[in-house]
């Protein structure tokens, strides 16, 4: 038999090539999520592909051959070519610094969390559980560098790394939250019903977002339906009148489905210091429907309710404040695949009516006839995503009218439109990740911003992470700032919009590097400096000529600065799981030099947790350091440290049911100068799931 000559060993790739048939298969994690973006190569002939966005390839490699696996964020694994037809299964291990899952914030579309430069921190349905939380604020003010601040006079808004209200988004599946049009945000209504996790990235991220997400980016995302039909129920009760419970239905399937209705109620309204006669009654309701009519089309149909009533003791003679708000949003989305490209296209719209009263009752006079203040929004959006050799790029064009009407606070119903476009790109070269984005916004009542960004990130080790960034936030003049007519003659002011305002703006830059220093230990490390001006505040312009009364109007007239460090440390051995977290922030107001009110400069947290089969324990510590007081109404003095203790222990009694108990703030600490209610608050719930 004669041996192979050198001549045609050589032309053995091209033979193999030549004669290779098309071999398909899937690129999954270690826990079958799918990986899309990664890419396979033939090594002996030549031939190459890029996983889909359900991890899915074809690519052209015979028997004998052997396929090069890669995906940014995970191990490299080279797997022979089998004899047979068969599909093939790679799945990747992640890189040690990276947690596996799939995120959403950081490109607007599903990817792998090693896939991107920007920090995404996610919040999982365990964690979100171990909270026992009835809304989402309680939940990510845990994290290291977000804080809870309470707002006149009933409400919750959030602050990530010094920027706070308006300056920090908050969506739902990708939309906005209600209320906002009308400047009546209060994440306290934003319950946890049916949400399968939190992502949060801290900086701007206006590039993708657009307007508001200046400061941060919180992303709830719902539960998707699946396995054989299931119903659900869950009911808590805790002190200051702690009521919950919660049904849910849901299935898998060709056209899956989920439906889940809550309601909760407490004695206890966000921002309001004292619980007298004080009431938080919440119903809410989320539904989602999907289906594949066939491989290459998604489909998603989205329908949400909320019916909220609060009460609160405006005075001491029994007069008290009522806000009643209705919210109903719903979206339809269609995905289609085509090869390496996906398009997807939304259509959303959300209605909200926010009503307040007052009365000297438990209840709002029926005779009352105060108009309510309304917002409206439709938006239509179109994306595109595509993968080429070793880029991942995405645009989109969003569409946009907005229309309020708020009695007493604007003149008649006002609207505008925007047109936003945005492109972006996940450039990979070698060990390197480049992310530059882009993002055009026009709008009818204010002009128009550029916001550009550019994250990084280079694998120096399989241990060791580093990243950098800088990003350009903005945040567009609110309807009431434009175009406020409001008197208070009892008061002695009049305020007036200012159709000259011009959007916020800010450049935040930062670096960090994560570090798998052991096995199942992770430290994370981030320094950040956020320059923000134009800052719209309420400013003394002199006397309104038709009324005589001191008149205040919106200017851009602030600067300020917050910088910091983070770090954050995770580990999990043998069922035993803890975190620890630190933040330290400046936040000074440049234009006096002051800092900024409620802005801790130290804040903390300490999770520990044991999974031990059917019992569950989890032990938090949350340390929100001394801060000015809340400077708004002229008070003075400090806000003082508070290190609350939380605890939780569940039980799972069978299959399908599970007893849990617990207590937030456990040695009942209550700091001075606080706007909130607090003290130790004690639970106890009950889960069960049932299959027909």
């Amino acid at each position: 038999m004669r041996r192979a000559g050198p001549a045609a060993l050589l032309l053995l790739p091209a033979v193999l090539g030549a004669q290779a048939p098309a071999r398909r298969g899937r690129v999954v994690d270690s826990t079958g999520v799918a990986i899309p973006g990664a890419r396979v190569a033939a090594v002996h002939g030549g031939a190459a592909a890029v996983s889909g966005d359900a991890g899915e390839f074809t690519v052209a490699a015979g028997p004998g051959d052997t396929l090069l696996v890669r995906a940014f964020g995970y191990r490299p694994d080279r797997v022979p070519v089998p004899a047979g037809a068969g599909d093939l299964t790679v799945t990747l291990r992640p890189l040690p610094i990276v947690i596996p899952g799939v995120v959403v914030t950081a490109s607007r579309r599903p990817q792998a969390a090693g896939e991107t430069a920007v920090h995404v921190t996610s919040i999982s349905a365990g964690t979100i559980a171990a909270a026992a939380a009835a809304s989402v604020d309680q939940v990510v003010t845990q994290l290291p560098g977000v804080q809870s601040l309470p707002t006149e006079p009933t409400g919750a808004d959030l602050s990530i790394r010094g920027l706070d209200g308006p300056r920090v988004l908050v969506l739902v599946d990708g939309e906005p939250i209600s209320g906002d049009l009308l400047e009546n945000r209060d994440l306290s209504r934003l319950s946890t019903l049916a949400v399968d996790h939190i992502e949060v990235v801290k900086g701007p991220m206006s590039a993708l977002y657009g307007s508001d997400a200046l400061g941060g980016v919180v992303n709830v995302l719902t539960a998707p339906p699946e396995g054989p039909l299931s119903l659900g129920a869950d009911l808590r009760l805790g002190d200051f009148g702690r009521r919950e419970a919660s049904l849910t239905a849901q299935s898998g399937g060709p056209v899956a489905y989920r439906v889940s209705g809550g309601w909760r109620e407490a004695n206890d309204v966000a921002s309001a210091t004292q619980p007298t006669d004080a009431l938080d009654r919440v119903w809410d309701f989320r539904g989602s429907v999907r289906g594949s009519p066939s491989p290459a089309l998604d489909l998603r149909a989205d329908l949400s309710l909320l019916r909220e009533r609060q009460r609160w003791q405006l005075s001491a003679d029994g007069f008290n404040g009522f806000n009643d708000n209705t919210g109903v949003t719903g979206w339809g989305e269609a995905a289609w695949h085509t090869g390496a490209s996906t398009w997807r296209g939304r259509l959303y719209a959300e209605h909200y009516d926010h009503l307040f009263r007052e009365a000297q009752a438990p209840d709002p006079l029926v005779s009352d006839t105060t108009p309510a203040q309304r917002e409206d929004l439709v938006r239509g959006s179109l994306a595109w995503d595509a993968r080429a050799a070793a880029h991942t790029l995405g645009a989109g064009l969003d569409l946009t009218g907005r229309s309020i009407v708020a009695p007493g606070k604007v003149d008649g119903s006002i609207a505008d439109r925007e047109v936003e476009g945005y492109a972006q790109d996940s450039w990979e070269l070698g060990d390197v990740l480049l992310t530059p984005t882009a993002r055009i916004t026009w709008d009818s009542r204010w002009g128009s911003a550029l916001t550009p960004s550019l994250a990084g990130a280079w694998l120096l080790l399989p241990s060791l992470r580093f990243r950098a960034g800088v990003g350009r936030g903005f945040r567009g003049p609110s309807f009431k700032e434009l175009a406020w007519d409001f008197q208070n003659p009892a008061a002695g002011y009049v305020i007036r919009g200012n159709p000259a305002a011009v959007p916020e703006r800010s450049w935040q830059t930062s670096a960090g590097v994560t570090w798998a220093f052991a096995r199942g230990f992770t430290a994370d490390l981030e320094a950040y400096r956020n320059d923000v001006r134009d800052l719209i505040e309420l400013v003394a312009v002199g006397t309104d000529s038709a009324t005589g009364l001191l008149e205040y109007s919106p200017r851009n007239v602030s600067r300020a600065r917050t910088q910091g460090a983070e770090l954050e440390t995770r580990w999990e051995h043998d069922g035993w799981s803890g975190s620890l977290g630190y933040s330290y922030l400046d936040a000074r107001d440049l234009s006096t030099g002051a800092w900024l009110d409620r802005r801790a400069a130290n804040s903390g947290r300490l999770g520990l947790g044991r999974d031990a089969g059917p019992v569950q324990a989890d032990l938090t510590l949350v340390y929100t350091g001394s801060a000015p007081a809340l400077q708004a109404s002229g008070a003075e003095g400090r806000q003082a440290a508070f290190l609350s203790t939380n605890v939780q222990a569940r039980v799972r009694i069978t299959g399908g049911l599970e007893l849990a108990a617990g207590a937030d703030d456990l040695f009942d600490q209550v700091p001075s100068g606080w706007t909130a209610v607090l003290g130790r608050r004690v639970y106890l719930s009950l889960e069960t799931r049932w299959h027909p």
